[in-house]
């Protein structure tokens, strides 16, 4: 086993290399090596010129296994996401477009749609070390993104494998390459790239427990009363069923849809589509943490009735209508 893993990321440190994702002596990388134990790169070891000498075996406590070895200088941060989420692997690199917008940027904000299915919008953690001695930030954000920018200093990828998280990666350049080429990188910060999110329907600051009968009609209410959601859901057929389910409590809504109007609510699960998952989520969604889409794209709500391909027909209201949604204070 342990050999397998020190050809993945022999062999994904190059491929980072190749694709211009790091350059010289920068960038680690990571991995689960059984229950209590974790594969990183050594000090200055050059991710595309790996050896099994520059692997260091480290225990949960980011302890090297072998007397003589030096794990990476970001060994800590790694044990910190580790700790907090169930990544399997971590890519740590220095992409030089990313690099270069973080510097006046503070969020990426995609514009492609598998861009927003696949990375959602991209906080920029503040950074004023050469390591990152605070990893904190980075591992809240990681909770609710799969990748995240430490500005001036480059991405955190995490992922089931490494292919996924070097994909991640890979995409997240490669779209702030593609930004760049269109709007160039500005010298001052770009507000086209920032969240635009009207919020017309201001609460009087009451806040409602989640998933409560107040919080249900507070949601209708405000989805009907904004003009962009019923231009949207009309433009584009919005007519359908679709049940909201909280695990704990097994409680769930079904919200109709007619024509881009929500014309019914009830305490019901029988939805055209259903959407299901943990409190936890549903927080994160309704604050505003994580995108309702990216949440199901990455399995943290699931959809169990329904095809998230036939709901991408209707992104544009939901979009808007979860944009809405998650100005509504919760308990």
């Amino acid at each position: 086993m342990m050999a397998k893993l020190e050809n993945e990321i022999i062999r994904w440190g190059k491929l980072l290399f190749d694709r211009r994702l790091i350059s010289g002596w920068g960038g680690n990388l990571s991995c689960r090596a059984g229950k209590n134990n974790y594969l990183i790169t050594g000090q200055h070891a050059p991710l595309g010129f790996l050896t099994t000498k520059d692997l260091v075996k480290i225990d949960a406590n980011g302890k090297p296994l072998k007397p003589n070895q030096k794990a990476s200088s970001e060994t800590p941060m790694h044990m910190a996401v580790y700790g907090a989420t169930d990544a399997q692997a971590i890519v740590h690199v220095h992409p030089p477009m990313v690099l270069a917008f973080s510097l006046t940027h503070e969020s990426f904000v995609p514009v492609s749609f598998e861009e927003k299915y696949t990375i959602g919008e991209v906080p920029i953690i503040p950074q004023d070390t050469p390591t990152v001695t605070k990893p904190e930030k980075v591992v809240e954000a990681l909770k609710y993104n799969p990748v995240v920018i430490v500005k001036g200093h480059g991405t955190v990828a995490i992922g089931k494998t490494f292919q996924e998280a070097f994909l991640l990666t890979d995409l997240l350049e490669e779209a702030v390459h593609c930004q760049c080429f269109n709007v160039g990188v500005s010298t001052s910060r770009d507000l086209s790239n920032q969240p635009t999110k009207k919020q017309p329907n201001a609460t009087d600051g009451t806040r409602y427990p989640l998933f409560s009968q107040e919080h249900m009609n507070a949601l209708v209410e405000c989805a009907n009363g904004d003009p962009d959601f019923r231009k949207f859901g009309g433009d584009t057929g919005l007519t359908l069923s679709l049940t909201l389910h909280m695990e704990e409590g097994n409680s769930a809504w079904t919200v109709k849809f007619l024509s881009g109007e929500i014309t019914e609510l009830s305490q019901q699960s029988d939805g055209d589509f259903l959407i299901s998952g943990k409190a936890e989520w549903w927080t994160a969604v309704f604050s505003n943490k994580i995108d309702a889409f990216l949440a199901t794209q990455q399995g943290k709500l699931k959809l169990k009735r329904g095809e998230l391909a036939q709901l991408s027909r209707w992104y544009k209201p939901f979009q808007r209508a979860f944009a809405l949604w998650q100005t509504i204070p919760i308990q």
